[in-house]
């Protein structure tokens, strides 16, 4: 799959999914060190939802209960039973992101993942590569867990910085740590 053309219009929706899984609601309200990803990304669902649809009602002039339904519909997360998240095959093996958003012929992939060393912190960025080749963008927020939040606070290095630059250059993955 070609990489999608990023604009200033679909880079404000990433931004929009980026703000929504890492709003101060989600981390000062749980203990998110202590919970789940599962218990997460239920404690997250509603907040994206109200966040994007705060997007679609103030930058693009929707009725507020209709851009609320158009999200439900397009926001698609395996928590929900009625909803199936498809699987993106991969070297003979089955891929499926936490949650997806479609909108305006793009699609995006969300990926959680939490964890105290770099294993996790490899799974979630090999998952999101992954995820590239099937959606023009995808979300990745990676959970530290780890004492004293060492991979939050490494993340700021400049060679972690470049690292994660070029994930959003060359595979339109944004790469968030918290």
């Amino acid at each position: 799959m070609a990489q999608a053309q990023k604009s200033k219009k679909r880079e404000n929706v990433i931004a929009t999914i980026c703000e929504g899984i890492t709003h101060r609601e989600i981390f000062e309200t749980i203990d998110y060190k202590n919970q789940s990803e599962d218990k997460i990304k239920q404690f997250t669902y509603p907040i994206l939802v109200n966040n994007l649809t705060d997007y679609l009602v103030d930058v693009r002039g929707k009725n507020r209960d209709r851009a609320r339904s158009f999200v439900k519909e397009r926001l698609l997360w395996e928590g929900n039973i009625k909803t199936t998240v498809h699987h993106t095959r991969f070297m003979g093996t089955m891929n499926r992101p936490d949650m997806i958003f479609e909108i305006d012929a793009m699609k995006i992939a969300i990926e959680f993942k939490r964890g105290d060393s770099g294993g996790s912190l490899r799974s979630g960025i090999g998952q999101s590569l992954i995820y590239s080749t099937d959606y023009d963008f995808t979300v990745f927020l990676f959970i530290d867990t780890s004492d004293n939040s060492t991979i939050a606070n490494c993340s700021k290095s400049e060679e972690e910085e470049r690292f994660i630059e070029n994930l959003w250059k060359n595979h339109n993955i944004k790469f968030i740590v918290v």
